[in-house]
């Protein structure tokens, strides 16, 4: 054990020796200093301590320090179950589609929710970038987002049709978000004024446009 020795100060601005647990990480920057060593009898510089100590003792700190640095990478916990509960919930979708999102069968994509079955490893990469994408239509905040699923949206395809087809939905999302936004607009407005309310098809008959999503 190394203990540290200096003249008694008032000063409250004074320097201090921080326990770093590593004894070279000592500030050399402080003068001056003694250092009582145990078993030596003696007194020491600090910087024959210091020598001393590298000689029998390990940095035990610099391990600890390079052990516990933290990284900005999020790291999905969630089980395959809450990822098929939040992709079918976020995207407003029934088992059979999911299931022919996933091409697979209706009992594989239960024994997957249940807990039964593990998916094989391109289906739980494509799970977990489903659920991923479902997040963000989830904070999207879609308004009746089941009446849009099958719908077609733009180019004669639908929403269902781009997930089937494993292309980027979230390239539609900005279009799916503003039709939503027009039919809820519509009905509210048409409740307000008793006239006629447009179907959902004339709204959607407003943004068909052609998207590339392979671009």
């Amino acid at each position: 054990m190394t203990t540290i020795t200096r003249p008694y100060s008032l000063n409250a601005n004074a320097p201090k020796i921080v326990n770093t647990g590593a004894p070279h990480a000592l500030v050399r920057s402080i003068t001056p200093l003694m250092v009582m060593v145990a078993g030596t009898g003696g007194l020491m510089t600090v910087d024959s301590a210091i020598k001393m100590s590298e000689y029998c003792c390990v940095n035990s700190s610099l391990i600890h320090i390079e052990g516990s640095r933290s990284t900005n990478k999020k790291i999905d916990t969630r089980s395959t179950a809450e990822h098929i509960t939040n992709i079918r919930d976020a995207l407003a979708i029934n088992m059979s589609d999911l299931a022919a999102v996933f091409a697979v069968t209706r009992p594989t994509v239960y024994a997957w929710l249940e807990g039964q079955q593990e998916p094989k490893p391109e289906a739980m990469k494509r799970i977990q970038q489903l659920s991923s994408i479902a997040d963000e239509f989830g904070q999207a905040n879609i308004k009746r987002l089941d009446k849009l699923l099958q719908r077609p949206i733009l180019d004669g395809r639908s929403l269902l049709d781009i997930l089937k087809a494993n292309e980027d939905p979230l390239a539609v999302l900005p279009l799916i978000r503003e039709i939503s936004e027009k039919e809820v607009k519509t009905r509210s407005d048409s409740k307000g004024s008793g006239k006629h309310r447009r179907s959902l098809d004339d709204v959607l008959g407003d943004f068909s446009v052609a998207i590339d999503l392979q671009g």
